[in-house]
C-alpha cells in the first residue's frame, strides 16, 4: 500500500532534509485511529483504547525510577506506571477477550493500511524506535492525547490530587469578625493558602490531603474541583474514579516518556524530527500535539511547585523540554525562505499558543527567588545541543520566558521591585502622598510635574497614595482613576501649542512631538508609567511598540531589538512607504531618484561622503530609521526614559528576560475579550436573599453574557474604571454585586473604588438589560480615543 510504503522508506534512513521521498500521510493515520477509538461509532472503542495505551507503554522506553520526582503526583505516577508495566497488557487483553473481539474484517482497508504502516515502521530494536516510527506513533496516539484532561473554569487543564481530601475545621480561637458592606461576617485565621486559587483560607471549613501532603483547598475550590471531575467523567464516559485515574496518569506518563526519548536522540535525529514536524506534519496535527504537551505541563505545574526542590521532579522537566523542542520546531519556518517567496514565513502556529497559563497558579515570590539564583540562565537550543541534561538553570519557570504568562512575569517583576525598595529603606515602605490633586487637566499636569520635581529618586520608588482636591475618597480605586486621568492630561488638546505628543490618525497611536521642549514634563510622564506598574495598575495602550523597544534598549536589555522600517510604519506610514520604495527600487540610477532624500539627517551613521547605490541602500535606509528613533526624538525620549528608569530600572527581570511585547502587556495589560463566566466565578453577592440569588441574579449574568464584546468591555470600565485584564485573569476582577432597592425607575450604578455594582431589582429580564445598557452608555470613563 502507498501509505505503508511511505513509512517504510523513512524508517531508520539517513535521508537528508531535502529528501524527495513520498510524503507520509500522518493525517490519515490520526483519522483512522480516531474512528477506531470513537466510542460513539464502535462498541469496542474503550477496549481498543486500552490496547493502544498498553502498546504505547510497551513501545516507549521506561523512565528510571530514581532519582526521579518526589512530588505527590510523581510518587502516585510511579505506582501507576508499575501497574501499567506489570499488568496493563494482561488486563487489556483480558478485557478485550471478555468482550466483543476485534475482528480485522470490521476494519476498513484504510485502517488496515495504517496498522500495516506502523508495523513496518518499527525498528528491529523496539527499545530504540526510529524517527519515522515515533512520528507515526504520535499520529496514532493523538486521539488519546488531546482534550484528555479535565479543565478548570478558565480552560486550564488540571489533574486531581491522587489522595482523598479530608475536611478540616478551623479552631474557635482563630475566629475574628470582619466588617463589610454586608455587615459582620466570621473570618478564621487558618494560616493556610488555597493551592488552587492562591487566596488565604478564611472559612471555618477547608480541605487537607489525607496523606498529609502539603495541599490545602478552600471550600469553594474543593466543591468546584469535584464538580469539574464529575462533569469530566460524565463527558468521557468513565465508569469510576479508578479507571479515570489510570487513563489520566497514563497520559502524563507517556508524555514524559516521549519527552525523555526525544531529548536523548542524536543531534541529527532530533533535527530531522523537528524538520518533519515543521514541514511535513499538517498544522492541525501539530497544534494538537503542542496542546497535548501544554495540557500536561499546565496540569502538573502547580503540583511541582509544591515541592521545595522542584528540580527533583525530572519527569516534569522532560515534558517542559519536549515543549521547548516543539517551540523550536515551530520556529523553523521563520528561518526558511523559498525561491518564490519574498520574505521568510511565520511560525507554524502563533507563539502565544505555547504560553502556560497554569503557571499563574504558582507562587510568584517563590519562583522569583528561585530564578534569582540562576538569573543568567538561558534555555539551551534543544535542536542543536550535543547532549541534553537537566540542570538547576533549566529547572526554573522564569528561565523559560517564552512559555511564562505575562501576568505571572509582571507579578514577579513587582516582587523584584518591592524587594529592592525594602532593602533600600530598611524593610519599611512608606507610601508617597500626593494630596489635593485637581481634576482640571492643565492643573493636574502641573501639580504632578511640580510634585515629582521636589522628590528624590528614593522617594519616587515608593508607591503612590493619591487624593483629589475636595474629595475624601482614597484607596486603590482612586489611585487607579488618578493614573487614567493624569496620563491623559499629559496628552493635551489637539489644538494646544504645547503638545508633548502628537496623535497619528492612521495608526491611532501617540508619538513624541519633536518640537516639544519640556524635559520635566516628559520625565514626569515616564515616572507615571513606572508608578502605574509599581501600583499594579494598567494604563491605556496608546503608544506603538517601538516605545517599549526603546525603553528596553535604554536599559541595555539583551531582549531589545533593533528597529526597522516596519516599526516606523506604525508611527508614520508615509515615511515608511518612501523608505520601502528605496528598498524595492532595482535600477542602477537609484541615486538619481532617491539621492536627494533626507539622508543628511543620518550624519555620522553613514560613512563620510557615501553616495546611495544598490549596494548600500539597505545601509542608508537603516541609518535613517536609527536616526528617526534616536536623534530625532532624543530631547523628548531621554527624559521620559530616565523617569521610567527611576522606578523600574533596577529590576533584574525587566533588564534580562522581558521583551517589548511583554513589556507592553506589563504596562498596558492584555486585550483578551471579557470572560463573563470567569467574572461570575470570582464575584460576591451582597444584600440578596437566597431566592433572589437563585432566581433573579441568573438573569443578570445571562444579560451580561449576551452583550457584544464592546458592551462587555464598557461594563468592566463602568464597574472598575479600567477595561484591562487583571493579573490573575477575569476571575480576579473581584466584582461585588450589591442589591440596591427595587423598582424599574432606578438605574444601576457603581463604586469603581471597590469594583462594586449597585444593581436594583427589576420586574423583568428585558428591563434589566435596557437599564444596564443605559447606565454603562451614559457613564464617563477615562479611556482614550
Amino acid at each position: 500500500a502507498e501509505l505503508a510504503e511511505s513509512f517504510r522508506q523513512g524508517c531508520g534512513s539517513a535521508d537528508s532534509m531535502g529528501s524527495s521521498s513520498p510524503s507520509r500521510d500522518y493525517l490519515r493515520v490520526t483519522s483512522a485511529f480516531e474512528r477506531i477509538l470513537n466510542r460513539g461509532a464502535t462498541p469496542w472503542a474503550s477496549e481498543a483504547g486500552d490496547l493502544v495505551r498498553s502498546a504505547a507503554a510497551e513501545a516507549m522506553p521506561v523512565l528510571p525510577r530514581r532519582p526521579f520526582a518526589h512530588s505527590d503526583i510523581s510518587e502516585h505516577l510511579e505506582s501507576q506506571t508499575n501497574e501499567v508495566d506489570d499488568g496493563e497488557g494482561q488486563a487489556a487483553s483480558a478485557s478485550a477477550s471478555s468482550s466483543t473481539p476485534l475482528d480485522p474484517e470490521d476494519l476498513t482497508d484504510e485502517v488496515a493500511e495504517t496498522a500495516s504502516a506502523e508495523a513496518m515502521a518499527v525498528d528491529e530494536e523496539s527499545t530504540s524506535p526510529c524517527v519515522t516510527w515515533i512520528l507515526a506513533l504520535l499520529s496514532a496516539l493523538l486521539p488519546l492525547l488531546t482534550d484528555a484532561l479535565p479543565r478548570d473554569p478558565n480552560g486550564v487543564c488540571i489533574i486531581p490530587h491522587p489522595h482523598p481530601m479530608e475536611r478540616q475545621e478551623a479552631p474557635e480561637d482563630t475566629l475574628y469578625l470582619h466588617l463589610s458592606n454586608a455587615g459582620r461576617r466570621p473570618i478564621f485565621n487558618t494560616k493556610k493558602i488555597c493551592d488552587n486559587c492562591g487566596k488565604r483560607i478564611t472559612d471555618r471549613f477547608y480541605y487537607h490531603c489525607s496523606e498529609n501532603c502539603d495541599i490545602d483547598f478552600c471550600q469553594d475550590c474543593q466543591t468546584r474541583s469535584q464538580e469539574l471531575l464529575d462533569a469530566f467523567m460524565a463527558r468521557a464516559s468513565e465508569g469510576d474514579h479508578e479507571s479515570m485515574y489510570r487513563r489520566l496518569f497514563w497520559l502524563i506518563d507517556i508524555t514524559e516518556r516521549v519527552g525523555w526519548y526525544v531529548l536523548r536522540l542524536r543531534v541529527a535525529d532530533r533535527q530531522r524530527l523537528a524538520h518533519e514536524l515543521a514541514f511535513e506534519w499538517p498544522t492541525v496535527l501539530f497544534e494538537r500535539l503542542t496542546q497535548a504537551a501544554i495540557d500536561v505541563v499546565n496540569a502538573r505545574v502547580v503540583h511541582v511547585q509544591d515541592v521545595k526542590d522542584i528540580q527533583s521532579d525530572e519527569r516534569f522537566w522532560y515534558v517542559v523540554g519536549w515543549l521547548q523542542f516543539l517551540y523550536s520546531a515551530n520556529s523553523l519556518p521563520c528561518q526558511t525562505r523559498r525561491l518564490e517567496e519574498q520574505s521568510s514565513r511565520g511560525p507554524k502556529v502563533e507563539y502565544d499558543r505555547f504560553v502556560l497559563d497554569g503557571i499563574n497558579k504558582c507562587e510568584p515570590l517563590s519562583e522569583f527567588q528561585r530564578w534569582r539564583q540562576h538569573r543568567s540562565a538561558k534555555v539551551p537550543n534543544v535542536l542543536d545541543i550535543r547532549e541534553f541534561e537537566l540542570t538547576a538553570d533549566f529547572c526554573s519557570f522564569l528561565t523559560h520566558s517564552n512559555l511564562v504568562p505575562v501576568n505571572f512575569r509582571r507579578v514577579c517583576l513587582l516582587c523584584d521591585v518591592w524587594e529592592q525598595m525594602q532593602s533600600l529603606q530598611n524593610g519599611r515602605i512608606v507610601p508617597l502622598e500626593l494630596r489635593d490633586v485637581p481634576r482640571e487637566p492643565r492643573g493636574l499636569m502641573n501639580t504632578v510635574i511640580d510634585f515629582f520635581g521636589t522628590c528624590g529618586d528614593l522617594e519616587l520608588r515608593q508607591p503612590l497614595r493619591v487624593s483629589f482636591k475636595g474629595e475624601e475618597a482614597g484607596g486603590p480605586g482612586v489611585t487607579r482613576e488618578f493614573f487614567q486621568v493624569a496620563l491623559r492630561s499629559f496628552l493635551g488638546a489637539d489644538d494646544s501649542d504645547e503638545k508633548l505628543f502628537r496623535y497619528h490618525e492612521q495608526s491611532r497611536t501617540y508619538w513624541f512631538e519633536e518640537r516639544a521642549d519640556n524635559p520635566e514634563a516628559f520625565r514626569s510622564y515616564g515616572i507615571l508609567l513606572g508608578q502605574a506598574v509599581l501600583n499594579n495598575n494598567h494604563v491605556p495602550n496608546i503608544f506603538p511598540r517601538a516605545l517599549y523597544e526603546l525603553l528596553l534598549e535604554d536599559l541595555e536589555s539583551p531582549c531589545a531589538r533593533r528597529l526597522h522600517v516596519q516599526d516606523l510604519a506604525a508611527i508614520d506610514e508615509d515615511i515608511a512607504r518612501s523608505l520601502q520604495q528605496v528598498l524595492d527600487y532595482a535600477g542602477e540610477d537609484i541615486s538619481e531618484h532617491f539621492g536627494d532624500a533626507a539622508w543628511a539627517h543620518c550624519g555620522s551613521r553613514l560613512p563620510e561622503g557615501a553616495q546611495l547605490c544598490q549596494a548600500n541602500k539597505h545601509e542608508f535606509v537603516q541609518a535613517y530609521v536609527d536616526w528617526f528613533f534616536h536623534e530625532r526624538i532624543a530631547s523628548q525620549f531621554q527624559p521620559l526614559s530616565s523617569g521610567f528608569r527611576v522606578i523600574l530600572g533596577g529590576s533584574t527581570i525587566l533588564g534580562t528576560i522581558v521583551d517589548a511585547v511583554q513589556l507592553e502587556k506589563i504596562v498596558c495589560g492584555g486585550q483578551a475579550e471579557v470572560d463573563v463566566d470567569a467574572i461570575r466565578n470570582g464575584a460576591d453577592m451582597e444584600g440578596w436573599t437566597d431566592e433572589e440569588v437563585s432566581d433573579y441574579l441568573p438573569w443578570f449574568w445571562e444579560v451580561l453574557a449576551s452583550f457584544t464584546p464592546a458592551e462587555k468591555a464598557q461594563f468592566v470600565v463602568f464597574v472598575t474604571s479600567s477595561d484591562r485584564v487583571p493579573l490573575r485573569g477575569w476571575q480576579a476582577l473581584g466584582v461585588i454585586v450589591q442589591k440596591n432597592g427595587v423598582g424599574d425607575e432606578r438605574l444601576p450604578s457603581a463604586y469603581t473604588c471597590f469594583s462594586q455594582l449597585l444593581l436594583p431589582k427589576f420586574t423583568s429580564k428585558e428591563k434589566l438589560r435596557t437599564s444596564l445598557l443605559l447606565a454603562i452608555a451614559n457613564s464617563e470613563g477615562f479611556g482614550l480615543r
